[in-house]
């Protein structure tokens, strides 16, 4: 996996959205249209983190880990607030 994550602002909505449901299903919003979709996807495809299911796709075990990189990544950047 990636030392440091770069993720764009869409692949970690989507990531974190998929992350938050229950089936682990990625769904764009309605604002990521054409071919920022399409690359959106086919990089989070290429990097292992979503698979094609159903018509559409779903989050694997390496798209949660990264989700958690990331997450705890921006923690470590602005500290923890507990």
């Amino acid at each position: 996996m990636d030392a440091l994550l770069k993720l764009s602002p869409a692949q970690s909505l989507l990531l974190r959205t998929a992350a938050r449901r229950p089936d682990g299903r990625v769904i764009s919003p309605d604002t990521l249209r054409g071919g920022a979709r399409v690359k959106v996807l086919t990089s989070l495809l290429q990097r292992g983190w979503i698979e094609p299911a159903d018509g559409g796709h779903t989050l694997t075990s390496a798209g949660y880990a990264a989700t958690e990189t990331a997450l705890a990544e921006k923690v470590a950047d602005f500290g923890c607030f507990c």
